[in-house]
This record gives structure tokens, C-alpha cells and sequence, in this order.
């Protein structure tokens, strides 16, 4: 039996406890004992088929959660994990290959579950010993939820990074990352989020259904601000926060099942028409899910859509993923899944690109694309969320 996003997570505490139950009997002779002392280390560059996940457990526990990383080809549970990072207070993530640095965007409490003084922090993770390298604390204020694509964005070839924070105020911190420090908070009233474009400038989602795009100095200081058109309807028809996202572009996915092209390349996004994903017999499929919509290497989109759509359904997920050229605007396959889908991401490279479907089980479902051929289920955590790609 299928089960809708809120109900899944609502269940995470349990199925964490659950997990390793649920193993098949002798999966612990997959695991050797530790020898004291000795330790291991990841390569500097992942192999591009490797990915980072977010393991939904921390939206149960809340103050410790973390951020996997995973080999899905690995045939067994002690192959696929690779290690982990910790990961405070539901926290975000970003990687930079250029710089050679994970990023975690985490809170901290001086008292721990009871509270006291929070402060926040970008904690710099090297990948291969996944050691924290340093520390930067930012304003007290980032947004905690759902990981979302847009929660946070590499800037100026990767010299700043932005957390987007909500107090209810809306605000986007500046950090710069060779020099270690705060730069300062750049206002985005009634925006949202920050979809970088250009070298340095980030556009944000406005409540009115238009975008508001930021250019920041070679200091990571805001210069200017411009306001786009209204280009989607944020009351019948608003759109999900994460776009698929390819090297010069975005692709906003709607409510309805519309695809909003954003050209990224300069920096003032140029905002195309929409296009439908399905012809008019089949605008009962909807997608839905907390991450419905992704890319691959090769620029191709990939969507989770669900063929009892309603109002309402937008978290509830999806039984199949569609398969898309975004560049031409038509649907090219349709892959049907072993189980229902409530967050999409990929990696790999050619003829070797994985989609990963995180189910309503709470595993992880890999298939072969854009073929669409079922490889295995990942039960490394208790529900994980695919953030990014060892390629990057």
C-alpha cells in the first residue's frame, strides 16, 4: 500500500528503529569489526556515480541528523556506505568539486533539546576525510525544513556561498569561501530561495509570481536589484520551490503540470514560455512529491507524477516518472515504478546515469536511465533524500 509524503514522515522515528530488523538474516557478516585506531579514507573526487543524501531520520530527531555518502552500485549495505557527516537542527547541503569542500548549513543549541542560545554555522567538510576543516557562523536564521534544492546556492565560481534565511524576514546570507568569513545579509522581501545566474548574481521567488535577481560585487556586497514580469500565477497555478536545474538553465515545474525555462547564462534570468508535460487527456496526472522534478548529466528532465491528481496532491508523490527533453519540450518515456515515489535525484554520466527514486518505504529505489531498468533498493538509512552527485 502506497503512502503519501506527510504520512511517511510522520512514521521516520519508527522505521529508524525498525531498519536494521529488517535486514536479512546474516546481513551482519556483510560487516567486519572495526581495528582499533586504524582509519580510512574517501577519494579527493568521488566517482561521478556517487551520491550525497540527506537521511529524513532528522526531521524526527531533529538535533542530530546527517548527510550520507553513497556508493547505490555496491552490492551490499557495508559497500554502499561510504561514510557520513553529521548534520545539525535539519540542516542543509552544499558541495563545491572546484573547491575540494562540503558544506553543511547546520544550527546548534546551547542546551541541546531544551534550547537556550542557537548559533548557526557553514561547517567545512573535507570529502575525503569527512573532517570538519573550519567553521563559519552566519546570522541565526536559516530556513529549516524539507531539503530543497534552492535553500542554498554556490555563487561567483564558487568563491561565495548563500543560505537563504526566514525569521518570517526574508534575507539571504553571504559567505565568502576563501577568505572564511560573513560578508553580510542582503534583503529579499516577499522573495524566496536563490537560483544563481551569471557570475554573480542569484534570482529569488516573489509571492506575486515573479522573480527578484540580486548581483553582488567581486566582495560578495548586493550592488543591484531587479524585478522581473509576473510569470507564473502564484494563486492558480504557483510553482514547486526546486527546479531541475542543468548548466545554463532551470526548469520550473507548476502545480498543474507545466514546465517554466529559465535561461541562467547571464545575469538577468531570461524567462521562456511554458510548456505542458501532458496533452489534455491526461491532466488528471499531476506531480508531487518533495522533490519532483530532476536532470542528468546529459541535460535530460525527469518528473514524478501521480495519475490521481487533485488539488492538495502537490507532496503526495507519484507512480511514475516521466521522462522529458527539456530543450524540445515533449515527453519522451514513461517509467513505471516498483513502489511509490516521493523524491527524485540523479547522478552518473552517458550511458551510466542512475535516477533515484525515494519510496514510500523510506529506501531508496535506483534505476538505470533514461531506460528506466529497476537495479536495486538502497537500506542504508531511514529515508534519504539524494542532494547531489559525486560529479559535482
Amino acid at each position: 500500500m502506497r503512502k503519501y509524503l506527510p504520512e511517511v514522515l510522520g512514521h521516520a522515528r519508527t522505521v529508524t528503529a525498525l531498519v536494521v530488523a529488517m535486514l536479512p538474516f546474516g546481513a551482519a557478516a556483510e560487516f567486519k569489526a572495526d581495528v582499533p585506531g586504524a582509519t580510512e579514507t574517501l577519494p579527493a573526487v568521488y566517482p561521478d556515480h556517487w551520491v550525497m543524501a540527506s537521511d529524513l531520520s532528522s526531521l524526527s530527531t531533529m538535533l542530530e541528523g546527517r548527510v550520507i555518502v553513497v556508493d547505490p552500485l555496491a552490492p551490499d549495505t557495508g559497500g554502499q556506505f561510504k561514510g557520513m557527516m553529521t548534520a545539525s537542527f535539519i540542516a542543509a547541503f552544499q558541495t563545491s568539486a572546484a573547491r575540494g569542500e562540503h558544506y553543511v548549513i547546520e544550527s546548534f543549541h546551547s542546551r541541546g533539546g531544551r534550547g537556550g542560545t542557537r548559533q548557526d554555522f557553514v561547517s567545512v567538510y573535507d570529502p575525503s576525510t569527512l573532517t570538519v576543516k573550519d567553521e563559519i557562523e552566519i546570522p541565526s536564521g536559516r530556513i529549516t525544513g524539507m531539503p530543497k534544492t534552492l535553500s542554498t546556492a554556490m555563487i561567483g565560481d564558487d568563491r561565495f556561498i548563500g543560505v537563504y534565511n526566514f525569521t518570517p524576514s526574508q534575507t539571504v546570507s553571504i559567505v565568502d569561501l576563501e577568505a572564511k568569513t560573513f560578508v553580510g545579509e542582503v534583503p529579499i522581501a516577499g522573495c524566496s530561495f536563490l537560483l544563481p545566474s551569471g557570475d554573480y548574481s542569484f534570482s529569488s521567488i516573489c509571492s506575486d509570481g515573479s522573480f527578484l535577481t540580486t548581483t553582488l560585487d567581486d566582495s560578495g556586497a548586493a550592488t543591484s536589484t531587479q524585478r522581473s514580469p509576473v510569470v507564473f500565477d502564484a494563486n492558480d497555478d504557483p510553482v514547486f520551490e526546486g527546479p531541475g536545474i542543468t548548466d545554463d538553465a532551470a526548469y520550473f515545474l507548476t502545480f498543474s503540470g507545466q514546465i517554466l525555462p529559465v535561461d541562467t547564462s547571464g545575469e538577468i534570468p531570461d524567462f521562456g514560455e511554458k510548456y505542458w508535460l501532458s496533452d489534455e487527456s491526461e491532466r488528471n496526472w499531476l506531480p508531487g512529491g518533495a522533490n519532483p522534478i530532476a536532470t542528468d548529466a546529459d541535460g535530460m528532465g525527469y518528473v514524478l507524477m501521480n495519475p490521481e491528481g487533485g488539488e492538495g496532491t502537490h507532496k503526495d508523490g507519484g507512480a511514475q516518472v516521466w521522462v522529458v527533453d527539456l530543450a524540445k519540450g515533449n515527453v519522451q518515456s514513461k517509467i513505471d515504478l516498483q513502489t511509490w515515489g516521493v523524491s527524485l535525484g540523479t547522478s552518473g554520466k552517458g550511458d551510466s546515469r542512475l535516477l533515484y527514486v525515494t519510496n514510500a518505504e523510506l529506501g531508496i529505489d535506483v534505476y538505470r536511465i533514461p531506460q528506466g531498468e529497476f537495479v536495486h533498493t538502497l537500506n542504508i538509512g531511514a529515508g534519504l533524500v539524494v542532494l547531489y552527485t559525486g560529479a559535482q
